[in-house]
């Protein structure tokens, strides 16, 4: 058993290119400071000011569009797509990209919402726009959306290689969106979003070495 999760261990360092690795490991270093820091004290003065920027933008008759994106891409729109993706992956017989979309959503939505969250208890910002409910840092939202977008532009950059820039960067502009969406319906600080953008394209580093490790052991045992 020790030699096989050794082996695990380092197959998984080899799917991690070095430089994605020492990025990952600087982006958690900011990650525990940061909840650190809003778990002491969950007022920070950036977050107060930041978070009145949107509204300096966009006039109050963008509420409903911003509600309506919230829905789409909150926990339960997300579900929806993710449910519909996985039943084009599995009509498709891409079993491994099911799998790892399956298990990567699962792992993020416990590590969140029953682990992060629970532990580190910041307060939501008052005069929310929308109804929602538990704690703040970091958002779930965020963690999520980025995962599962970035691991679809993955995919279909594999597909068309020739519009992978414009895939990854309309993959990039909606997921900058959808945490400005956030921020504009005063759901999340903008900090939760940064830390949930962070955690976010950790788990997408992860999902994606697993992924290659994944086809790579069914080429072998092919």
């Amino acid at each position: 058993m020790r030699l096989t999760l050794t082996h695990q261990l380092i197959a998984f360092k080899k799917a991690i290119p070095q430089r994605q690795l020492w990025i990952c490991l600087a982006i958690l270093c900011a990650f525990i400071l940061l909840s650190i820091r809003v778990s002491v004290n969950e007022n920070l003065a950036l977050d107060q000011i930041l978070i009145q920027v949107p509204h300096q933008i966009f006039p109050r008759s963008w509420d409903d569009f911003f509600r309506f994106l919230y829905l789409l891409t909150g926990v339960k729109g997300t579900a929806v797509i993710v449910a519909l993706t996985l039943v084009f992956l599995a009509w498709k017989r891409y079993w491994i990209e099911a799998k790892v979309l399956a298990f990567s959503t699962l792992g993020i939505l416990i590590l969140v919402d029953r682990i992060l969250k629970p532990m580190i208890e910041r307060s939501r910002p008052l005069d929310r726009l929308v109804k929602s409910v538990g704690r703040s840092f970091p958002s779930g939202h965020a963690t999520g959306n980025i995962l599962f977008y970035f691991l679809i532009a993955y995919l279909l950059a594999e597909r068309y290689p020739k519009s992978t820039p414009y895939i990854y960067g309309f993959a990039t502009i909606w997921l900058l969106i959808i945490g400005f969406s956030s921020v504009y319906l005063r759901c999340h600080w903008p900090s939760d979003i940064l830390a949930g953008y962070g955690l976010g394209y950790i788990c997408l580093t992860i999902s994606l070495a697993w992924l290659k490790i994944a086809r790579e052991n069914q080429k072998i045992r092919e």
